[in-house]
C-alpha cells in the first residue's frame, strides 16, 4: 500500500518493546529529555540572521541579528560585522531599528558599504521615522545621515563620490492629515478597505500606527498615501546638503523591468541580472524541474546543458563580477544543494550542501555572492541559523557567526528525515521527532506545508515540535508535494495532503510506533486549511489545531466589491463563484457549512485581522455541543510575530494535544479555568456520543 521509510525508523520498529501504549506522562529516560529539551521561551528567542552584505575588498561581512524577547514582548535588532575569513568573532556595530514587517515576517534589507569599506550605510525604522543611518565599521559611532520630512523608501550611492540618492513618499505631516481626515469624515468603503481591519490606525506601518489600505496582490497592505509619487533627492555627506535628483541620479533607484517569460507558458522561478556584458540568468519552469539559461547583453543565450541545471532551481546570483551562475536546487525534502556553473564553459561543479536550507529558512535574499565566496545564513532541521562562508574553489565552509549554538546539546531531541510513498505512487517528504527510548504506540501530531530551515513551530511558528516529543508524542512534520508552477487547484491539494497524511499515518501505526486513534493535526495558512479538509474528510484524526481563515460566504463578500482581486483568485484556485451560485462546491470546501462531518476537538489561535472570518464556525460548532475554541491576537496579521503572542500560542497548543491526545492535565493553578472548559467539553461530548477516538 505504501513505501518504506528511511531505515532509521525500521531500525526503531525493530527494537521497540511489545508492552502495549506508552503511559500517558513521561517516565524514566524520556523525563530526563523533557528537562534536556529546549524550553518555549528558548524557540520564541531563537536569533536569526539576515541582510548579509560584503564589504568593497572583500574583507568584511555585515548581517543584521534579530532576537525576541519574550518578557519584553519586542525584538532586539542590531548590525553586526565579522572578518570574512572568520579571524575574528563578530561585533555589534550599531542598532538596527524595529524593520519591516511584511504579514508577520521581518524584510530582508542589507545595507551597503561605503566605498572605503569604512562604515554601513542602511535604513533605520525608530520612533514613527525611517531615515538613513551611517555606522562605522568599528563600530565607534552610528548617526543619522537625514532626517527628512518624510520616510526613505529606497537609497543607493550616488554616481558622484560622496553622495547618496533616495526616495520619499508622501510626508509623515501630510499622511496623518489623510488619516485625521477620514476619522473626521468617515471612510468610504470600497475594495482598498479590509472590512476584517480597524478602520483608524489598526496597523504598524513604518514604524508608527497607521490607518492601512490594502494596496497590492493578495492582501498586502500600506498607509493611506502609499500611491503618492515618489520625490527623489540627493544628499552630499560631506555638507549635508540636500538637492533634487538629477534623471540620471533618479535611475539609480528605478524599479527593475517586470521580465517577461522566456517562452510562451514558461514561468520564471528565479532571476539574476548582472547589469553589464554578461546579461541575465533565469531559471524557467520546465514540467516538474527548471531550465537555467543565461541570455547575454548581445543577443546570445546560452542553456545549461548539465544534469544539476535540470532539478527544482530555487536560488540563483552571479558570480560577483566573473561569468559564473551559483545556483541553489531543493530536493523534495527541502534540502539545497549549492552549483556553480560556467556558461562560456558549460562546465557545473557542486559546492556545497545536500542538508538544510541556505537561507536560514527566513531570509529569501538567500546568500549574498562574491568572486571568490558565497557568504550564507545555513540552517537544517536540528541545527538553527548561523552564518558561514563557502570558498567557491574548495566548497570549505567556514563558521563566522553562530548565535545559537547552546541550543544544540548532546542528547537533545532530534528530527530524522523519512520518506514515503501513497497508494497513488506520489511520493512525501518530512521530518519526523521521536521522544527519547524505545517505545510503541506513541500518540502522534502532523503539521503539513513546509519543513525547511530550523525546525521550530512549523510555518507560521505556531506548534511546540520539540517540547510535544519531550512530552511524549511522536511529531511529523510533512512537506507539501509541489505540483507545478503558479495557483494550482486548492481542492485537489487539500486531497493530495489528506493522501500523504494517511499514507504515513497507516505505515507507522502498522509498524507500532504510533497509535492510529490518537492522531492530532495542526497547521497555518494552506497547512491549516489541509488540516481541516483532513478532519472532515477521513477519520484520521482525534483532535486538530488551526491558525487561519477559512473559506465562508462571510469571507467572500468581505473581500468582494468592485475592484477586489479576490474573487477572481477564488475562482481561479478555489474553483468557486457566488456561494448561491455553486452551493454544492461551496458545502465542500467551506467547513462553516459542513460542520456536522467534524468530529475531532478544534482549536482556532487567529491574528486579529483573521478570527472575524471563523466566528460563524465557532459558533455552529459551540451550539451542536461540539469541543471547539477560538482566540484571536490583537495587532497581529497573517503570521502573528509578537514574542508574547508566539509563547502562548505553543503553550496553548501545547497543552491542548497533551489533553486529548494523552490526557493530561497540567497542574498549575493558572491554567484552572482552561481545563474546567476542555474537561467539560469531553464530558459532554462523550454524552452526545461524540468521536470516541479522542483521548486515550
Amino acid at each position: 500500500m505504501v513505501g518504506g521509510l528511511l531505515p532509521v525508523l525500521a531500525l526503531l520498529a525493530a527494537g521497540a518493546t511489545a508492552d502495549g501504549p506508552a503511559a500517558h506522562a513521561p517516565t524514566g529516560e524520556n523525563a530526563a529529555a523533557i528537562e534536556a529539551a529546549s524550553t518555549i521561551r528558548e524557540i520564541v528567542e531563537v536569533a536569526d540572521l539576515s541582510s548579509i552584505a560584503v564589504s568593497p575588498d572583500g574583507r568584511q561581512v555585515a548581517f543584521r541579528l534579530e532576537r525576541a524577547s519574550v518578557a519584553r514582548n519586542d525584538f532586539d535588532l542590531g548590525w553586526y560585522v565579522v572578518p570574512a575569513d572568520g579571524s575574528a568573532p563578530p561585533r555589534r556595530i550599531a542598532d538596527a531599528g524595529e524593520g519591516e514587517r511584511r504579514d508577520g515576517e521581518l524584510a530582508s534589507e542589507p545595507p551597503l558599504w561605503s566605498a572605503d569599506g569604512g562604515a554601513i550605510l542602511f535604513r533605520k525604522v525608530a520612533g514613527g521615522e525611517v531615515q538613513i543611518w551611517r555606522a562605522a565599521a568599528d563600530g565607534s559611532t552610528s548617526a543619522a545621515l537625514t532626517g527628512d520630512a518624510a520616510n526613505i523608501r529606497r537609497f543607493a550611492l550616488g554616481p558622484e563620490p560622496g553622495t547618496l540618492v533616495y526616495a520619499t513618499g508622501a510626508t509623515r505631516a501630510a499622511i496623518e492629515a489623510a488619516e485625521q481626515r477620514e476619522y473626521d469624515e468617515g471612510v468610504l468603503i470600497d475594495a482598498r478597505v479590509d472590512p476584517a481591519r480597524p478602520l483608524h490606525r489598526g496597523a504598524r506601518i513604518e514604524g508608527r500606527r497607521a490607518t492601512d489600505r490594502l494596496s497590492g496582490r493578495w492582501f498586502s497592505a500600506g498607509h493611506l498615501l502609499s500611491d503618492a509619487p515618489l520625490e527623489y533627492r540627493v544628499l552630499d555627506l560631506a555638507t549635508r546638503q540636500v538637492r533634487d535628483a538629477t534623471p540620471v541620479e533618479i535611475a539609480l533607484l528605478a524599479d527593475p523591468p517586470v521580465s517577461p517569460a522566456t517562452a510562451a507558458g514558461e514561468a520564471i522561478t528565479a532571476e539574476a541580472r548582472s547589469g553589464d556584458w554578461r546579461g541575465d540568468a533565469r531559471a524557467v519552469v520546465d514540467g516538474g524541474v527548471s531550465r537555467l539559461l543565461v541570455h547575454r547583453a548581445d543577443g546570445d543565450t546560452i542553456a545549461c546543458a548539465q544534469p544539476a541545471c535540470r532539478q527544482r532551481i530555487s536560488k540563483i546570483g552571479w558570480q560577483g563580477q566573473r561569468d559564473g551562475v551559483l545556483l541553489a536546487t531543493t530536493s523534495p525534502a527541502t534540502d539545497q544543494t549549492l552549483y556553480l556553473w560556467t556558461p562560456a564553459s558549460g562546465a557545473v561543479r557542486r559546492i556545497g550542501g545536500g542538508e538544510g536550507r541556505w537561507n536560514g529558512g527566513r531570509d529569501e535574499r538567500a546568500c549574498t555572492v562574491t568572486d571568490s565566496a558565497a557568504y550564507c545564513v545555513a540552517a537544517a532541521a536540528n541545527d538553527p541559523p548561523r552564518l558561514v562562508r563557502i570558498d567557491l574553489a574548495s566548497g570549505r565552509p567556514t563558521m563566522l557567526a553562530d548565535p545559537n549554538h547552546a541550543l544544540v546539546q548532546p542528547g537533545s531531541l532530534r528530527f530524522e528525515p523519512i520518506e514515503w510513498a501513497a497508494q497513488s505512487g506520489r511520493h512525501f517528504t518530512g521530518q519526523l521527532l521521536l521522544p527519547a527510548g524505545t517505545r510503541r504506540g506513541l500518540p502522534l501530531f502532523v503539521t503539513y506545508y513546509l519543513c525547511d530551515g530550523y525546525l521550530r513551530g512549523g510555518v507560521g511558528d505556531e506548534f511546540p515540535m520539540r517540547q510535544l516529543a519531550a512530552s511524549g508524542i511522536a511529531v511529523l512534520c510533512i512537506n507539501r508535494v509541489p505540483t507545478g508552477a503558479g495557483i494550482a487547484d486548492q481542492a485537489e491539494q487539500y486531497r493530495i495532503g489528506q493522501e500523504g497524511v494517511s499514507a504515513v499515518v497507516e505505515m507507522l501505526a502498522a509498524r507500532g510506533i504510533v497509535d492510529r486513534s490518537r492522531v492530532g493535526m495542526g497547521g497555518v495558512s494552506f497547512g491549516g486549511e489541509t488540516a481541516m479538509w483532513t478532519a472532515l474528510n477521513s477519520d484520521l484524526l482525534s483532535v486538530v489545531s488551526i491558525a487561519n481563515t477559512l473559506l465562508s460566504p462571510t469571507y467572500y463578500w468581505f473581500n468582494a466589491l468592485p475592484g477586489s482581486p479576490i474573487p477572481p483568485l477564488l475562482r481561479q484556485a478555489w474553483g468557486i463563484g457566488r456561494p448561491e451560485d455553486d452551493p454544492a462546491r461551496w458545502k465542500m470546501l467551506s467547513p462553516s457549512m459542513e460542520t456536522e462531518k467534524l468530529d475531532a476537538p478544534l482549536l482556532m489561535q487567529l491574528p486579529e485581522r483573521e478570527f472575524r472570518f471563523n466566528v460563524e464556525l465557532a459558533a455552529r460548532l459551540a451550539q451542536a455541543g461540539k469541543p471547539v475554541e477560538l482566540w484571536a491576537f490583537p495587532d497581529e496579521t497573517h503570521l502573528k510575530y509578537q514574542p508574547r503572542h508566539k509563547a502562548a500560542v505553543y503553550a496553548r497548543n501545547l497543552d491542548w494535544f497533551r489533553f486529548w491526545l494523552q490526557d493530561h492535565v497540567d497542574p498549575d493553578p493558572a491554567k484552572a479555568g482552561q481545563y474546567r472548559r476542555w474537561i467539560a467539553m469531553k464530558a459532554g461530548r462523550s454524552r452526545a456520543g461524540g468521536n470516541k477516538r479522542a483521548g486515550p
